[in-house]
Order: structure tokens, then sequence, then C-alpha cells
């Protein structure tokens, strides 16, 4: 089911004015309390027709952290703009050294192709962010940026999926 969905739902951003959209969603970000109260924040780098996040690291009021993968999993790295480049997979990542100690941070702001009302979504099948989610010992705030028209009842989630707190779109900020 998953897959289905998940190609639905890439079929559907096609669709989908991402720049527009993506430009309300940071607004609505930026605006967001926990957001503002969060110091450090790991973000995804944006790529395709992702919500757009690539000018959020231009807040220098927050310490930004980046994900590389890895072969056991994502590691944990501090953005440097200079020190990016695309991985076989043509997502751009930090080469930076990896942190330590990845429960310092405040808020993990989760890339999704599309999400759900209980806090699910769906990724790219790897299932990276939700191993290294369980993995942290400290509680961050999850947030899932989506468009509305990829926001569903469900996204029939399974045991190994890891939920999220808040789901941003351009219409909205639920709270899970």
């Amino acid at each position: 089911m998953k897959n289905i969905i998940r190609k639905f739902a890439k079929e559907k951003r096609k669709e989908i004015d991402c720049v527009k959209l993506s430009s309300q969603i940071k607004t609505n970000l930026m605006y967001f309390d926990l957001y503002k109260k969060s110091k450090n924040v790991m973000c995804y780098y944006s790529f395709g027709s992702e919500v757009f996040t690539r000018d959020f690291f231009d807040d220098k009021s927050k310490n930004w952290y980046l994900p590389r993968m890895e072969e056991n999993g994502l590691a944990v790295c501090p953005y440097e703009p200079d020190k990016m480049m695309k991985n076989e997979y043509s997502v751009t990542e930090p080469q930076t050294p990896a942190i330590e100690d990845c429960n310092i941070l405040d808020m993990i702001i989760i890339p999704a192709v599309c999400a759900d009302r209980n806090g699910y979504r769906i990724g790219y099948g790897k299932g990276c962010y939700d191993r290294f989610l369980k993995s942290l010992n400290s509680n961050p705030v999850k947030v899932i940026l989506t468009f509305s028209d990829l926001f569903y009842d469900t996204v029939y989630p399974d045991i190994y999926d890891e939920k999220a707190d808040y789901i941003i779109s351009e219409k909205e900020i639920y709270k899970v």
C-alpha cells in the first residue's frame, strides 16, 4: 500500500507550485513558537519537488545540522555552505564531520513524500529517518513539512514508522 501511495504522491507533487507553497510553509515554520525556541535544528537539504528548505539556513539564530547517509544510517553534521556535495542519489549532503551527540537537537525537520493526520509520513523507502529517530535518547520536536494536497487521513504506517509531533503545510500548523 505504501508504495502505491508513494508513487501517487510523487506524481501529485509534480502538479504543485512547489516554490509558491514552500514559501508559505517557511512562513508558517518561522512563526511557529517551538521553532522560535529551538537553537539546534536538523533539517534536510531539499531537492526536486520537495518542500524547499535551502533558504532556511539563512536564519542565523539557529545552529543548523543536516543528515548525511552512511552505511549504517544517518550521520548528523553541522551545516557549512561551502562543504556540501551531492551523493550517489543526487542528494546534497554535508561533508563536515558528524557530531557525537545527536541529543543536542531541539527540533528535527523531516522530509516526506506525504504525511497523515496521525503524524506518520511516507519517505523514500529506506527507513533511515525512522531508525535515526528511534536511536535518540532525547525528545526533540519532530516536524514534517508537506503540501496540503499531500496530507492524507492515513498512510498506513507499520511498526517501524516513527511519529512526528507537528505537520506544517502552507495552510496550517497541525499538532498531532
